[in-house]
């Protein structure tokens, strides 16, 4: 779908738009999606296009849309203006992001976050299980397919990378809403006041992958995190690793 197909359509979007929406420019966005700055009569909105397919099997954008939903009426996410019937777009209310270029350095601003993700873990809503094993089986579906041969060491993780996750999913982690792709691009705001945006990997799940991601993307010590979660440190650490490898197979995939 062409972002200007979607503009056609703004009368559907809010009763208080009296004109037609301008495109303002591009946002950044990852792989699956394309999101545009638009200029309204009711204030700065986001235009996200989404894409036709998705590397993680399982992403429900119906799902998305009520959790992102249930998210901003809790103050978690940017307010949802506009979901497309057939899920080709949505449109959100715009953020500006003002976050230093290593906020993993501010205390503050991790504090935030933090408090961001444990919020998202206590939503009450609907969510589908996330199928962590089939995610890296379609990885591997998608590099065995492809022309580059898998790094030996990479393939070799495969067994030992499975036991890893059932540990964790036997062990009594903790469960629920996780956003799934906490990377600093997806938190925007200042140091007074932060959004999470990008829902669409949300999924009921371990709330520790959210924290290992976290971690791992905004490069923050353990120390910092497990005494802010209380984690199991050994947990922790488990998470990461599995973080990473998934990290790996999904830029193998997709590269």
């Amino acid at each position: 779908m062409q972002p200007e197909d979607a503009l056609d359509a703004w009368r559907q979007w809010d009763a208080r738009l009296a004109a037609r929406p301008a495109i303002l420019g591009n946002l950044c966005g990852g792989r699956s999606n394309r999101s545009l700055l638009l200029d309204s009569d009711i204030g700065r909105l986001v235009l996200r296009v989404n894409g036709s397919a998705s590397f993680l099997p399982g992403a429900d954008r119906g799902s998305e849309a009520v959790i992102w939903q249930t998210a901003s009426q809790r103050g978690i996410a940017p307010a949802l203006i506009f979901v497309d019937g057939c899920n080709r777009y949505l449109v959100s209310t715009y953020i500006e992001s003002r976050l230093p270029a290593s906020p993993g350095s501010d205390a503050r601003i991790v504090d935030r976050a933090l408090g961001l993700l444990a919020s998202c873990h206590q939503l009450n809503v609907s969510a589908p299980l996330i199928d962590y094993a089939g995610h890296v089986e379609h990885y591997w579906q998608l590099i065995e397919a492809g022309t580059r041969s898998p790094d030996p060491a990479l393939a070799r993780q495969r067994a030992p990378m499975q036991s890893l996750l059932d540990s964790l999913i036997k062990g009594g982690t903790p469960t629920g809403l996780c956003h799934h792709d906490p990377v600093i691009e997806n938190f925007v705001g200042n140091t007074g006041r932060l959004y999470l945006i990008d829902w669409e990997y949300a999924a009921t799940g371990l709330q520790i992958m959210d924290y290992a991601a976290f971690a791992t993307e905004w490069r923050i010590d353990d120390g910092t995190i497990l005494a802010r979660t209380r984690l199991d440190p050994e947990a922790f650490d488990m998470a990461k690793t599995l973080y990473r490898y998934m990290c790996a197979l999904w830029k193998l995939a997709t590269t």
